[in-house]
């Protein structure tokens, strides 16, 4: 039971609210100046005294999590984010969070509820960023209530750092070595011909699998050598890349000549199909985008027919970047590849690889030092004894 004051947005000439929460509901008023505010506390804590004080029943009270989740998926995250953005949070909350908090009064929720979900899950061996996921949703519905004037504050906010469930380093990031991209690209090109050039091209580019699977022939420039990066096919939608943002990737010759080789089957293919001109979608099946669960069915069977351990597309991305870093080139360039949104990203990513890429340049150090030595003491045998 409490009263209490403040401005909701703070500054001179902006409204004062009063918060009453009495009997396990809540209620919020508008009320003009500080003076007026303080001056009608002290007589709602009289009435309170007294047994006087009867709160009238919000309008939002009552209504489940679940409820208000699902509005705000629609209304929030379905209007403004990416689908696959609206698809995970839906599932965490219809598999994770619902079963747990979805039925209770979203403005009788208390910080209590949260943590105990959050340690439920923690107990049962959740991944740190699933605990993560679960955290992000639920604050996500939990802000909303608050910006919607239905709670004062957030329960979730800082959740994590006081349980001490902080995201821990991650693990270092596995990559194909050499010989092994060697090998996969000769069993691919024995086996599957016709997916030769987009994995070569994954394994030459560092593009994701959507943006890959979205490349059309007009974002080549031959002369160049380059590729614009500017789209991303993923679950039937074709949006902009993961960061919004284009970017121009450098080709390989290998891959520009396999490239060409691929647009002048696509031109017979076209001639053969009395289409003229050949579809604009580099690597496309049955004359549309891929889906990208079937490239991805067709990269674990040439990972098997090769004999090499079983790994996930993304691989070929990190495979990328390693030999680039094995190979000198700065963290700037592979950054500028991968089209990370900062610096910081691939540094948090790939920067375990650089001491071992520079190894040389400190061994120069050494060198340094040997060479000063060595003339300290051919001047010392030049002075006459």
């Amino acid at each position: 039971m409490g009263v209490t004051i403040r401005q909701k947005e703070k500054g001179k000439g902006n409204p004062w609210w009063i918060f009453i929460h009495h009997n396990g509901q809540r209620k919020s008023v508008k009320v003009g100046d500080k003076r007026t505010a303080e001056r009608e506390v002290k007589k709602i804590q009289r009435m309170l005294l007294s047994g006087q004080f009867e709160l009238e029943q919000k309008e939002e009270h009552g209504k489940k999590f679940k409820d208000y989740a699902k509005d705000w998926l629609e209304t929030r995250i379905k209007a403004l984010r990416r689908a696959s953005t609206h698809e995970r949070y839906e599932s965490v909350l219809r598999k994770h969070i619902n079963p747990v908090i979805g039925n209770k009064p979203i403005d009788l929720l208390k910080r209590k509820d949260i943590r105990d979900m959050i340690l439920k899950f923690h107990g049962q061996g959740y991944s740190d960023s699933m605990i993560r996921l679960i955290r992000d949703v639920t604050s996500g519905v939990m802000f909303q209530a608050v910006e919607d004037e239905i709670i004062q504050a957030n329960p979730v906010t800082g959740i994590l750092k006081n349980l001490k469930l902080e995201k821990k380093k991650s693990k270092e990031i596995e990559s194909m070595t050499a010989e092994e991209v060697a090998l996969f690209l000769e069993t691919c090109e024995k086996l599957y011909p016709e997916h030769y050039t987009f994995f070569l091209c994954a394994f030459r580019t560092g593009a994701r699998l959507g943006e890959l699977i979205g490349m059309n022939f007009s974002d080549i420039d031959w002369n160049k050598k380059n590729i614009k990066i500017q789209r991303s096919f993923r679950r039937g939608v074709l949006s902009g890349t993961k960061t919004d943002k284009s970017r121009v990737v450098v080709m390989s010759d290998q891959l520009v000549a396999s490239l060409k080789r691929l647009e002048i089957i696509r031109k017979k293919e076209a001639l053969k199909a009395g289409q003229g001109e050949p579809l604009e979608i580099i690597f496309h099946r049955n004359n549309d985008y891929m889906d990208q669960k079937y490239i991805r069915r067709i990269f674990k069977r040439i990972l098997k027919k090769s004999g090499m351990r079983d790994q996930k597309p993304h691989i070929m991305r990190h495979t990328f970047a390693s030999l680039l870093l094995s190979n000198k080139e700065s963290m700037v360039y592979v950054k500028e590849q991968l089209g990370h949104s900062s610096i910081e990203t691939t540094v948090d990513i790939y920067g375990h690889l650089i001491p071992n890429s520079n190894r040389d340049a400190v061994n120069r150090l050494d060198n340094l030092h040997l060479n000063r030595t060595q003339t300290h003491a051919d001047k010392e045998k030049a002075v006459p004894g």
